[in-house]
């Protein structure tokens, strides 16, 4: 599990949370907070320079997953990982970078099969990240409508 994941939320300054189904079990948990300060108390520093400077706008947290050590078979959790993200901070650039942080952690619990050339097929991912932004920004455009150049609930 990533250094920064905080279990437990203080909801203070959320404005909004959804979820982003992966497949028919998997999903990514989103949390869209009013201001910086409301990220950065709900996400732990986890001994992150860059983290610690303030510079973050956004993130993606992965989940723990199992690997069984005698099968190698992997375990995924339901949830599979949280975007976080600070409203009027992001748009579609920083929304597509935090997804593709999910990509590679995505891929890299799936290794056993990427690896066997005759059943990689990188379309598989690429509609997955085209599905995924999709659905992130069906989601957003219900709950937020643009008032003046300002996203608002």
């Amino acid at each position: 599990m990533s250094e920064h994941y905080r279990y437990r939320k203080d909801k203070t300054h959320l404005s909004s949370t959804f979820r982003l189904p992966i497949d028919d079990y998997h999903y990514l948990k989103v949390y869209v907070w009013d201001n910086e300060d409301g990220m950065y108390e709900n996400v732990m520093e986890g001994g992150d320079p860059k983290w610690e400077s303030g510079k973050y706008l956004a993130c993606f947290l992965g989940m723990d997953y199992l690997e069984d050590d005698e099968t190698g078979e992997i375990s995924l959790p339901k949830l599979f990982g949280e975007i976080h993200l600070v409203l009027n901070k992001f748009g579609v650039g920083i929304v597509v970078h935090e997804l593709t942080h999910f990509l590679f952690y995505w891929m890299r619990t799936h290794l056993n099969t990427l690896l066997d050339a005759d059943t990689f097929d990188d379309e598989v991912f690429s509609l997955l990240m085209g599905n995924l932004n999709k659905k992130f920004w069906n989601a957003f455009y219900k709950r937020y409508e643009l008032v003046d150049g300002v996203w608002e609930r």
